[in-house]
C-alpha cells in the first residue's frame, strides 16, 4: 500500500500532443506536486487500464485535469495522465477515467535518431542557408529600395554621353582613313569622331561645323554612321583631342576614339537587402527568394529575377555580390550586364541582359549645307535630342517567361493546416525570366532612363510579420535525414517528422513509442518551461 496518486490542475499539455514539454519524469513530478489540488499514497497496484476510484471529494475531483500515480507493476514507476471524466460514486469516492500522457511518461526514456524531418526549427539560422520552398502564399510584392548602373545623367555631371560620327575623312587633318585598328579586338575602318554632350549645350555646333567642313571638302560621303555611345564607355578606351580655328565653319573640336584591343568591363557591387525599412523578422528565410529578391531590368521590357543567396564568391554564400557591365564600341553600343558567381557560376552569360541601345542619329548633306548659309552656325542651345533626326533603334529582346502560378495541395500536419490558413504560394518562374524588350530605346535615353535598374523586391509587410510568425511557430521547412532538434532553441522546439519515421527508440511499450512517434508525424512543438506553453511572443533564439 505504498502507491502514490496525485490529483492536478492548470497542466497545460493537451491529448492531441500540440504542446508537450521536454520534461524528465522528476521535473513533471515536481510540476505536479506544484499544482496539486489532493494527494494520498495508500493505494495499490494502479494499473494503466484508463479508471483509478480515488478516495477525494467530488468538488476536489471536478477541479483537476491530470494525475500522476506510481504503478508497482513498473518498478514505482510514475505515470503521467489527463482526466476525461469524472463520476461520483459516494462521499469520498469517486471514479476517475483518465488516459495516459504516453509522451511525458516515457519521454527521458528513448533517445532520439537521425530520421527524415519535414520541418523543425534550426540550429543556425544563416541568411540564404534555407530556401526548401514553404509553399506559403506571400502575397503581392513591393520596392524596398532601388538603385541604378551605369549613371547616365547625374546633377554633378550632365556629361554623360558623346555623339559619335563613324567616318573616313578627318578635315582637321585633311587625312582619308588607309586600313584598319581595332577596338574592343574587333577590327574597323573607321574613326569614331566624338562630340561631348554638355549641360545647356548638346553638343550641335561643333557637329554642324564639323559635317558643314567635311561637306565643303566634298568627303560628305565619308560619313557612314552617327549615334550615341555613354561617356564610362569612351572613357575607359580614352581619346585624342582635335580641336581648329579660323574655318570657314567657325571654330569647333573633337575627340578621337583611341584603338584599343582589351575588351571594357565595369564592376559594380549592387546593396544586399538584409534589413526592411518598417518591419525586423525574427527569423531569416524572410530574407530570401520568394520573400526577398531582386529583380533587374533595362527599362525597355527586359528583366530577370534574381536571389540574393545564389550569388556565390569562392563557393560560399556572397556577402557583397557582384555584376559586371560589359561593354563594347557599335552602332548605339554594345552594353551587357553579367552577373557574376550567380548560381555558382563564375560569369553566368546565360542569366546577363543586355543594355538598351543608344540612340542612331541621322544626317543630310546639300539640304545640311544650305540650311548653314541661311542660318549661320550659332544653334539654339534649348534644341532636344529629337531635333538631330534620331532614328529608331531596336534592344535585343528575350524570350519571355511569363510568371507561373504554383498550387499547392493540403497537408495533414500541423503545420499544413496553419500553412493552409495563410494561403497557397505563388511562386515565380524557377528559370531565368528575361521577358521580350521592345523598341523603346529612343524615348528610353530622352528620358535619361538607359541603364540597369536594381529593383530590390519584398512581401508587404502584412504578408511579412504573417509568414514569419508561422517561422517562429513551426520552424522551416527541412525535408532531409537529420537529427532532431529537440533543445536547440531557448523556449520551444517545433518537430515534425516524416509519416513512416520514428523519431528515437528506448525502453519504451510500443503502444506508447507509436503515439509518440505518431505526435511527430502530426508535429509536435516542444516546450522546455511549463509556464511558457503558448507564449510565443518570447525571444526564442537559437542556443
Amino acid at each position: 500500500m505504498n502507491s502514490q496518486i496525485i490529483l492536478c490542475r492548470n497542466i497545460n499539455v493537451d491529448k492531441q500532443y500540440t504542446n508537450v514539454l521536454n520534461y524528465s519524469e522528476s521535473q513533471m513530478l515536481a510540476l505536479c506536486r506544484a499544482n496539486a489540488i489532493a494527494s494520498a499514497d495508500n493505494y495499490s497496484f494502479l494499473r494503466t487500464t484508463g479508471t483509478i476510484f480515488v478516495g477525494f471529494t467530488y468538488a476536489q475531483c471536478i477541479q483537476a485535469n491530470y494525475i500522476a500515480f506510481q504503478n508497482p507493476d513498473y518498478s514505482n514507476k510514475w505515470f503521467f495522465a489527463w482526466i476525461d471524466d469524472v463520476i461520483y460514486k459516494s462521499d469520498k469516492n469517486c471514479e476517475i477515467k483518465f488516459t495516459i500522457d504516453a509522451w511525458s511518461t516515457w519521454f527521458d526514456k528513448w533517445i532520439p535518431k537521425k530520421c527524415f524531418i519535414n520541418r523543425q526549427h534550426v540550429t543556425d539560422d544563416t541568411v540564404g542557408l534555407h530556401t526548401v520552398p514553404e509553399n506559403l502564399d506571400i502575397g503581392d510584392v513591393i520596392e524596398e529600395s532601388f538603385e541604378s548602373f551605369p549613371i547616365i545623367d547625374s546633377e554633378e555631371d550632365r556629361n554623360q554621353f558623346y555623339y559619335v560620327i563613324e567616318g573616313t575623312y578627318n578635315p582637321i587633318t585633311d587625312k582619308d582613313y588607309v586600313g584598319v585598328t581595332k577596338i574592343n579586338g574587333s577590327l574597323t575602318g573607321s574613326w569614331y569622331f566624338l562630340f561631348p554632350a554638355y549641360e545647356g549645350n548638346v553638343g550641335l555646333p561643333d557637329i554642324n561645323n564639323f559635317l558643314g567642313n567635311v561637306n565643303e571638302k566634298n568627303k560628305i560621303e565619308s560619313i557612314k554612321n552617327m549615334f550615341i555611345l555613354p561617356k564610362f564607355l569612351v572613357d575607359a578606351i580614352g581619346t585624342t583631342h582635335y580641336q581648329t580655328s579660323g574655318q570657314i565653319f567657325g571654330n569647333y573640336e573633337f575627340y578621337l576614339l583611341n584603338s584599343s584591343s582589351r575588351a571594357i568591363t565595369l564592376t559594380y557591387n549592387f546593396n544586399k537587402i538584409n534589413s526592411f525599412s518598417d518591419y525586423t523578422p525574427k527569423n531569416n528565410k524572410c530574407f530570401v527568394y520568394p520573400i526577398n529578391y531582386m529583380i533587374i531590368s533595362n527599362n525597355i521590357g527586359n528583366y530577370n529575377i534574381y536571389k540574393y543567396e545564389d550569388f556565390y564568391i569562392n563557393n560560399e554564400i556572397a556577402e557583397n555580390p557582384v555584376v559586371d557591365i560589359e561593354c563594347s564600341v557599335s552602332i548605339g553600343g554594345s552594353i551587357r550586364l553579367v552577373p557574376r558567381g550567380y548560381k555558382n557560376i563564375d560569369k553566368n552569360y546565360n542569366e546577363s541582359i543586355p543594355l538598351a541601345k543608344f540612340p542612331t542619329c541621322s544626317w543630310s548633306s546639300d539640304a545640311f549645307t544650305n540650311w548653314l548659309t541661311q542660318n549661320g552656325v550659332n544653334i539654339a542651345t534649348s534644341v532636344l535630342i529629337a531635333a538631330t533626326g534620331i532614328g529608331l533603334s531596336v534592344a535585343t529582346a528575350g524570350a519571355a517567361t511569363p510568371l507561373a502560378a504554383v498550387g499547392v495541395g493540403a497537408l495533414i500536419s500541423t503545420a499544413g493546416v496553419a500553412a493552409n490558413t495563410i494561403g497557397q504560394f505563388r511562386e515565380a518562374s524557377m528559370l531565368p525570366s528575361i521577358s521580350g524588350g521592345n523598341n523603346s530605346g529612343d524615348v528610353n535615353f530622352a528620358s535619361r532612363s538607359t541603364f540597369f535598374s536594381f529593383h530590390h523586391m519584398r512581401a508587404k509587410t502584412e504578408y511579412l510579420k504573417i509568414i514569419d510568425d508561422y517561422f517562429t511557430r513551426f520552424g522551416y521547412k527541412i525535408c532531409k535525414l537529420e537529427n532532431p532538434n529537440i533543445n536547440g532553441r531557448r523556449y520551444w522546439n517545433y518537430i515534425e517528422i516524416g509519416g513512416s519515421e520514428e523519431i528515437g527508440t528506448g525502453e519504451v511499450p510500443t503502444k506508447y513509442m507509436e503515439i509518440i512517434n505518431n505526435a511527430c508525424r502530426k508535429g509536435v512543438t516542444i516546450w522546455h518551461n511549463h509556464a511558457n506553453i503558448g507564449n510565443y511572443n518570447l525571444d526564442n533564439a537559437i542556443i
